[in-house]
């Protein structure tokens, strides 16, 4: 009788394979609905964006203008409900991006770790031999974070911020399209430098993760040799730190100069704004409330807009970490 064949361990699916066509579509995949509720507290957000301005032009224009205490009290309660409104509906925003983080870090860590352990036969390979302990241990602490912070923010970044510059450009175009226009102008010189520097900075990032990756190996290899084969600091590994703190430095100068120039703009914008502004309202072409409303909706775009440089940055890296995660977990 023939004896029957033992039971094969269950491989792993396609799905647990591969993480995704692309980072948008993993993301996407692992916490849709968060993603979900995260764009309708986005888009509550972002249409209340301009209702302060418009407050602050009547408190100026009609209550103080007309010496209407009442009227300012009315528009002043008014202003603070919305403040709490927004205040409420991004911190329920805050939550939900945290939980997508720690949603997707999760996802990785135990996709790793599955890959890891799976039992021999599981697989083509053994993912002992693809995985190299100074690898795992870095997609466990750090990539797979900087993968789950990303995720937090994919839909959320480009919609809120995004949404509140294109409502809060629309109603300065409304007020006073003159200075509105001249004030936008004052960006478009990060629109070139930008993704050309970033470009540069993507490239330093994946040779930096990679080198890190070599340092846990080379440091879990030394941590297994016995206490009388332990000496100082091997050279291969010293060598490895002193490249990773070149690496690293030469970033922060291309990233902090993007910074620079982010803050410059942001100021130099409010200086046109005055200078644009009291010409027209020397000459009795705007008034005082437009004035005021310009400075702080200029203040409200140059946060965002500093926030979208941000955000794009953080596609770039989070693209490499992903594609090296990606790489290392689906190798077998």
């Amino acid at each position: 009788m023939e004896r029957p064949s033992p039971a094969r361990p269950p491989s792993l699916s396609s799905r647990e394979r591969i993480l995704g066509a692309s980072l948008y579509a993993y993301v996407w995949r692992t916490s849709r609905q968060d993603q979900v509720r995260i764009i309708i507290l986005v888009s509550l957000v972002t249409l209340l964006s301009v209702a302060p301005l418009e407050l602050q032009r009547r408190i100026v224009e009609n209550a103080v203008s007309h010496r209407d205490f009442w009227l300012i009290a009315l528009l002043g309660l008014a202003y603070l409900v919305v403040l709490l409104l927004q205040g409420s509906l991004k911190y329920a925003l805050n939550v939900v991006k945290g939980r997508v983080l720690e949603v997707v870090s999760r996802d990785l860590r135990k996709r790793l770790l599955r890959r890891k352990f799976a039992a021999p036969g599981a697989n083509a390979g053994r993912v002992e031999d693809a995985i190299d302990p100074g690898t795992a241990v870095s997609i466990l602490s750090a990539e797979s974070e900087d993968v789950g912070e990303f995720a937090s923010s994919s839909l959320s970044t480009p919609l809120l911020q995004g949404g509140t510059i294109l409502w809060v450009m629309a109603y300065l175009i409304w007020v006073e399209p003159k200075i509105a226009l001249l004030a936008l102008l004052v960006y478009m010189p990060q629109a070139f430098l930008v993704p050309r520097i970033q470009r540069n900075i993507n490239r330093l990032a994946r040779r930096r993760t990679r080198i890190l990756r070599k340092l846990g190996h080379k440091a879990a290899v030394y941590e297994n040799l016995a206490a009388n084969d332990r000496g100082a600091i091997p050279a291969g590994a010293a060598v490895l730190v002193e490249l990773i703190f070149k690496l690293r430095m030469i970033i922060y100068r291309q990233k902090y100069l993007l910074t620079f120039l982010g803050n410059f703009l942001d100021s130099f914008g409010v200086l046109v704004v005055l200078l644009v502004g009291g010409y027209l309202l020397i000459h009795d072409r705007t008034t005082i409330s437009t004035l005021v409303v310009f400075i702080s909706g200029f203040q409200k775009i140059s946060d965002p807009w500093s926030e979208l440089i941000g955000y794009y940055r953080s596609v770039s890296n989070a693209r490499v970490t992903y594609g090296l995660v990606e790489k290392a977990i689906d190798a077998a």
